[in-house]
């Protein structure tokens, strides 16, 4: 399951999004809410949680803490990594255009994803936000088309998932001194590794 799971401190709120569909109503639990897109559940929002800290996208304790909430409506389910290492097999510029069409090998199968970062090129291992994760913005990767190519997910900077990390470059997406035993591999668990 890939789902949006943050911490929002000055509420001291866990929200939890399972796809994109407007809210048409609410029901109130004990200490937390579920949210309805008519009949079907399409988030939770936990109340009353404090912790000082920070916790990252997909934060194994924080997962562990909403299994309960979640497990209790849809039963029994595993979490999908949902930013993993890749490595960019073939990469070639798009004429005309800021763009590259490259080939990520994910460790399960090679991909197309179209990439606009300057520092993408071939034999690079970086960060793969594959189609259906959630970005810290709430919003969520789909499978799409730029300047008519199909792109199946999105090659990812240090910034844009909220990693404060001096050893991560400051500019294009996130280049990792890895080998292809990694690629696959969470994002967060190679982190934590480092």
């Amino acid at each position: 399951m890939k789902l949006f799971l943050k911490y929002i401190k000055s509420f001291k709120t866990i929200a939890i999004s399972f796809n994109e569909s407007k809210v048409t109503r609410t029901q109130k639990e004990k200490d937390y809410e579920i949210l309805f897109n008519n009949d079907q559940i399409i988030g939770l929002n936990i109340f009353n949680f404090q912790s000082e800290k920070s916790f990252s996208l997909e934060d194994n304790e924080l997962q562990e803490l909403v299994r309960p909430y979640i497990s209790k409506y849809f039963g029994d389910f595993e979490y999908k990594n949902q930013f993993i290492i890749a490595k960019v097999v073939e990469c070639e510029k798009i004429p005309d255009t800021h763009l590259s069409k490259c080939k990520v090998n994910t460790g399960a199968e090679e991909i197309q994803v179209i990439c606009g970062a300057s520092n993408v090129k071939k034999d690079i291992y970086t960060t793969l936000a594959t189609v259906g994760s959630w970005m810290p913005d709430g919003s969520r990767i789909s499978q799409g088309k730029l300047k008519g190519f199909d792109s199946f997910g999105m090659l990812c900077s240090a910034k844009e998932l909220e990693i404060v990390n001096e050893n991560y470059n400051k500019q294009g997406i996130m280049e990792w001194d890895l080998n292809d035993s990694y690629i696959g591999k969470s994002i967060w668990e190679v982190l934590n590794e480092k």
